[in-house]
């Protein structure tokens, strides 16, 4: 996807793990996290600096993520947080015009939050474009015509599920589930199967080694440590890529019921085009080894998962953005804040 790369044009991907940042034809991918003094609030990093002081951060120092399951839970923190990266990133552009994007279906006052913060930036000129529009786009889908097409964008705090047809989302829903969760998973399963207490760190490692939601063709083996709380004594163990699966099933289900519940809201005309054309897989939560055959195997339906699935929304927001006097004066695709 070429882009004109003009002076102002800026793109905000906000993230529950990473803030991708779009710009002058670079995308700058930072962990949404902070890092401030606990006794004053001054910020010491924001970013992967920040990221990398989780868990051995001392009592002086505090880390946070402030948007969580795609929702701004610390307004401030937040605030402070996309100050610094666009300060870093765009520096003293004059008057940028920004395109952000937010979760299907965002409550009025979450996307005032957003825009509040982005005022405090002192942006003016906003503009709002939802998940899976931008996704879409990214994936070089053609989100204009009157077809039907179903994105479902799995993100690490939420997966966003929507219909899509003449540039807007004809219904969608965002269901508070993603990545995390089956991290979240994976720790409580080797807790209580193996007495194996561990770090988000390592629990993230091993879903990215040898994770799946459908069976691999070998039942692959990877070892994580911790600490044994039965035994009280740090242990060392193996785990199977199948053991796993079983973790991991519950969450799938679930995700296969929304989009289920989804596809029943779906105009019949637009369920057609559904059935005949699949489903779209982006997001980084949607790489899940075997994600795409697990769910084609529960819906019945064709699903896919796009190339550079994790960057698809950034990509799209960004062609919006470089290319919004190009659009049609009547696109639903994106609002002015």
């Amino acid at each position: 996807m070429k882009l004109s790369a003009l002076k102002n044009a800026v793109a905000i991907d906000l993230g529950t793990d990473y803030t991708r940042i779009y710009y002058k034809g670079e995308v700058t991918n930072e962990p949404s996290v902070i890092a401030y003094d606990s006794l004053n609030g001054a910020v010491i990093a924001i970013g992967k600096e920040a990221a990398d002081m989780e868990g051995k951060n001392p009592p002086l120092i505090t880390v946070s993520r402030p948007i969580t399951k795609g929702v701004i839970t610390d307004f401030d923190l937040a605030s402070q947080m996309i100050q610094g990266f666009l300060a870093n990133i765009v520096g003293n552009v004059i008057k940028p015009r920004v395109f952000i994007t937010v979760p299907c279906g965002i409550t009025g006052v979450e996307r005032r939050a957003i825009c509040d913060i982005l005022h405090e930036s002192e942006i003016t000129e906003i503009y709002i474009i939802e998940s899976p529009i931008a996704g879409a786009i990214g994936a070089n889908c053609d989100v204009n015509i009157a077809r039907g097409m179903l994105l479902v964008d799995i993100g690490g705090g939420k997966c966003d599920i929507a219909a899509i047809s003449l540039g807007q989302a004809v219904t969608g829903r965002s269901v508070k589930l993603g990545g995390n969760d089956f991290t979240d998973a994976l720790t409580d399963y080797l807790l209580e199967k193996h007495n194996l207490s561990v770090g988000n760190f390592s629990a993230e490692k091993l879903k990215k080694s040898i994770g799946c939601a459908f069976m691999r063709e070998h039942n692959d083996i990877d070892e994580i440590s911790g600490f044994n709380t039965y035994l009280r004594k740090p242990e060392k163990i193996a785990v199977r890529s199948e053991e796993i699966r079983e973790a991991f099933a519950p969450l799938v289900s679930k995700i296969s019921a929304e989009i289920k519940s989804t596809l029943d809201e779906v105009p019949t005309e637009l369920l057609g085009d559904i059935i005949d054309d699949g489903i779209l897989l982006i997001g980084g939560g949607a790489q899940l080894y075997g994600l795409a055959k697990r769910l084609r195997q529960e819906l019945g339906i064709k699903v896919f998962l796009a190339e550079d699935a994790e960057m698809c929304v950034i990509k799209g927001a960004s062609y919006v953005a470089e290319n919004m006097d190009k659009l049609p004066d009547n696109t639903y695709i994106f609002t002015k804040a």
